[in-house]
């Protein structure tokens, strides 16, 4: 008897299963006009990621000096198709960069501890050991000797004497230098 109630209910079972299962494939059936497909999601290019269209302004800021320059940067090849994290892997906060995406434009932050090439550039006219000499460097502080003329300090004017003194001749190429030597060639 127990075998016979075992084995009803297995079938009783198996045929709530079947009907259960007829019952869904029909409604299925039934409705599968109604159903709205929802939009696929299509991959696109990382936003983060440098294309041709892309602005790269590089600047760079001395610290010694406080100059920044500003400029496109040159080896811009090298950064297309890298993506932001990509690009702050080479651009390291620990070695003076900081990098801002914003849109389409990248904009590469460098802080360089010393003096912009247009200071190191700077020449003046400083006295060396009582001759006027030349001297290249951002300040009065920090030039080096470059070369002494034949002009003697005791020749010059004493108003000249201490503008060289104070180091008020400064020039920003060595043209402009040369050019003021010449006009103290009649002191020689």
């Amino acid at each position: 008897m127990q075998r016979i109630s075992a084995g009803l209910m297995l079938v009783v079972l198996m045929v709530g299963f079947g009907i259960g299962w007829g019952i869904f494939s029909l409604w299925d059936h039934l409705h599968s006009g109604n159903t709205v497909q929802k939009p696929v999601i299509t991959a696109s290019q990382d936003n983060d990621t440098i294309n041709k269209d892309s602005q790269i302004i590089f600047e760079q800021e001395y610290m010694r000096c406080g100059h920044v320059v500003i400029s496109e940067y040159d080896q811009r090849e090298d950064l297309l198709g890298k993506s932001l994290t990509e690009l702050r892997s080479l651009f390291r906060y620990r070695d003076g960069y900081q990098l801002d995406l914003q849109g389409n434009t990248l904009v590469i932050r460098q802080k360089i501890d010393d003096w912009c090439p247009e200071d190191k550039n700077m020449f003046r006219l400083k006295e060396y050991q009582g001759r006027v000499a030349i001297y290249q460097g951002p300040d009065s502080s920090h030039d080096k000797l470059l070369r002494v003329t034949n002009l003697r300090m005791a020749s010059l004017p004493e108003e000249i004497q201490k503008k060289i003194h104070e180091a008020s001749y400064e020039f920003t190429s060595e043209e402009a230098l040369n050019d003021a030597l010449e006009n103290f060639d009649e002191y020689l």
